[in-house]
């Protein structure tokens, strides 16, 4: 018996003997009790084989698809061989996808203006999701207008992280020798030897890429696994640190991480603060400290009414804060509710269903600068505790020492000069004008005090509210920005430690009179990220949290929606997905490219598990941000993100009408992919 057969049995044992309660749990989910009785067998050889494979950083050469690879394919035969590919690859699709994808052409075709629409509409299931009715589509259309360089571009990159490197390479050095210096046929061309094998091709190509755009997200990150093993972990991990600078992707991170190095807040990016103060927590002015006895009198009233205002602002707050956590907890729960339902759909149909959304999109990028704010916010505060605890253990003791032996001296003084037949002067004055020395010095020392502490507390809560909008769901946030608002008002309500001085039975003259102000208002704080992309069969939206995509099912009419869903599984690979808002009517320069200066756009970054990181990039007319490191910015962290180096609030549309460019990620080191085998022999 195998050790994997050991393995198997061992683990059946532990299902006959799961407990009653579990699969009572188990049923009313509606998850089957499962099996393994019926597990293909492995050998001993084929489990070292995969322990070795798994353990590989780089492919190993694959020397009979490296010599498969037609040496050209000129514009004229191009035509015949994707035909050729396509007639080859449709042998290998499920029944039902190659039936939904050719319903899908069909549609595409109707619909669409030109081929650079359709093609949009075909590239649009890639990010859907649906990789193999992608390719087959877009093939399909390809064959119909060999002109239009983006899907060929496309294609090709499909068919790379579909594992069929081979077939790619061709197409790849077609256009590649009409546009020598793109950084998208660069890179595609440095993953597509990558998956072959051939290390030194790939990093030829993925240098290349990197000498154009140094942050370039694809080439960095694959040439990151090449320089590991070489056994250069410092190099590998400062180019996965650049892959993240252009988009970040939980994997990148945990390749960071096994390789040691701890992600920082300044290593990543996402929109700034375009206002110091979204809150308007600066808005509201407190009353000023009373330095003299005159200002303690006539200001008595003013603060009694500022507080007073402050307490009926805070339970107003907390009355809506009640509501807003409920309302997110209920959402909470809908969506718990939602993704045991895709458990269970997964369980029981046994095959993927979707990306379970456990946290909002941004949220790990989000958390990261949550914690850089925190810690700041935690040294600050305890440089801040060691100056006032200095202060009020010492400076203020000795001020206030100082001030009753003065009130004590001139106390003497008056009761000596006081009674029958003395000079009975008055000693208000006197009196008051110690009480005024002592005012000014301490309450002066602890309205500055106060004042700094304010600061420290607007920055803090203004800051963290701002990456509450990407790391928490809409809901979650409403309740965070009222908890903020309410901290907002204890602060400024100037209770202990920085309650001042008041002394008020001196009133040697008539008082001034105070003003009673009324409290500002908050401003609000809102995701204005908002992003669309129609495509026809699909709609894209996207906020700062989250990120829904919505079928067109009218062309499905007579198709039951769930076979669409099942017809294959969800498989990713590493790769970024770009759109440009403009047309562009200059293809000169080839395949739209990741550090491309676009009219407006969005990026998509996919991993592992699908969908990571989105990136909105705006035109450059206002100081927006556009996604790509400018000139003046050699050295440092280029402040690129979801929404570029300037980011401002901005919403961006795409349609049909747009540019997309597949830039493709590393693959599998296996080589493995369901085209992996195709070969053109007659090439």
């Amino acid at each position: 018996m195998s050790e994997m057969e050991k393995m198997m049995e061992m683990a059946q044992m532990e299902m006959d003997n799961m407990d009653p309660e579990t699969l009572r749990m188990m049923d009313s989910m509606g998850i089957k009790k499962p099996s393994f009785k019926n597990v293909p067998k492995v050998s001993d050889k084929q489990l070292k084989d995969a322990w070795e494979v798994e353990n590989r950083i780089v492919p190993k050469k694959d020397v009979d698809r490296i010599a498969a690879i037609p040496k050209t394919v000129t514009d004229g035969r191009m035509g015949a061989y994707i035909t050729s590919i396509q007639n080859k690859a449709a042998t290998l699709l499920k029944p039902e996808v190659k039936k939904m994808a050719d319903k899908i052409y069909s549609y595409i075709k109707s619909k669409s203006k030109n081929s650079a629409e359709a093609g949009n509409m075909a590239a649009g299931l890639w990010i859907a999701g649906k990789p193999e009715m992608a390719y087959f589509t877009l093939g399909k259309i390809c064959a119909d207008d060999l002109t239009n360089t983006d899907n060929l571009s496309n294609y090709a990159s499909m068919l790379s992280m579909l594992g069929a490197q081979q077939l790619a390479i061709p197409i790849l050095n077609n256009l590649s020798t009409k546009f020598p210096k793109n950084s998208t046929l660069l890179n595609n061309l440095g993953q597509a030897w990558f998956g072959l094998g051939d290390i030194a091709k790939a990093e030829k190509y993925l240098d290349s890429t990197i000498r154009i755009y140094a942050y370039h997200p694809q080439a960095n990150y694959t040439k990151s696994f090449i320089e590991e093993s070489k056994g250069n972990k410092t190099e590998a991990v400062n180019l996965v640190k650049r892959s993240i600078l252009h988009s970040y992707s939980k994997e990148k991170e945990d390749r960071l991480r096994k390789m040691g190095h701890k992600l920082t807040a300044k290593e990543v990016s996402l929109p700034k603060n375009t206002k110091a103060d979204p809150l308007n927590l600066g808005g509201f002015a407190t009353p000023p400290f009373p330095k003299s006895v005159d200002e303690c009198i006539a200001m008595e009233p003013e603060w009694t009414a500022y507080r007073q205002q402050l307490k009926e602002q805070a339970v107003a707050l907390k009355t809506s804060l009640k509501a807003a956590w409920q309302l997110a907890m209920d959402m909470q729960q809908k969506r718990s509710n939602e993704n045991i339902a895709m458990v269970k759909a997964s369980v029981n149909a046994g095959s993927p269903q979707g990306v379970l959304t456990l946290v909002p999109m941004h949220a790990s990028a989000a958390y990261l600068k949550q914690n850089e704010v925190m810690d700041e916010y935690s040294r600050r505060m305890a440089e801040f505790g060691k100056k006032t605890t200095a202060f009020f253990n010492g400076t203020a003791v000795q001020l206030k020492r100082e001030y009753e032996a003065a009130m004590e001296k001139l106390h003497e003084e008056d009761l000596e000069q006081t009674g029958e037949g003395l000079p009975n002067k008055d000693f208000c004055p006197r009196y008051k004008e110690t009480s005024d020395k002592y005012l000014n010095t301490y309450n002066g020392a602890v309205e500055s005090f106060f004042k700094e502490y304010l600061e420290i507390q607007k920055k803090y809560l203004n800051e963290t509210t701002h990456w509450q909008i990407y790391s928490e769901w809409p809901e979650k946030f409403e309740a965070h920005k009222l908890e903020a608002k309410i901290a907002w008002l204890g602060a400024l309500s100037a209770e202990s430690p920085f309650s001042f001085e008041s002394i008020t039975k001196y009133k040697c003259a008539k008082p001034l009179m105070g003003k009673t102000g009324k409290l500002s208002k908050f401003d609000d704080v809102a995701c204005q990220y908002n992003d669309s992309m129609d495509l026809k069969i699909i709609k894209f939206t996207h906020n700062c949290s989250r990120m829904t995509s919505e079928f067109d099912f009218m062309f499905l009419n007579y198709v039951r929606k769930d076979d669409f869903e099942r017809a294959e599984s969800d498989t990713y690979i590493s790769s970024t997905f770009k759109i440009s808002a403009e047309a562009g009517k200059d293809l000169k320069a080839g395949p739209l490219k990741v550090e491309a200066k676009v009219g407006g756009g969005i990026e998509f970054e996919f991993g592992q598990q699908g969908i990571e990181d989105v990136v909105l990039i705006a035109e450059a007319k206002v100081g927006a941000g556009t996604g790509i490191l400018d000139e003046d910015e050699k050295s440092g962290s280029p402040g690129i993100g979801i929404a570029g180096k300037d980011a401002f609030p901005t919403t961006v549309e795409v349609g049909v009408e747009g540019r997309i460019s597949i830039i493709s990620g590393k693959g599998s080191v296996s080589g493995t992919g369901e085209l992996k085998n195709i070969k053109m022999a007659e090439w």
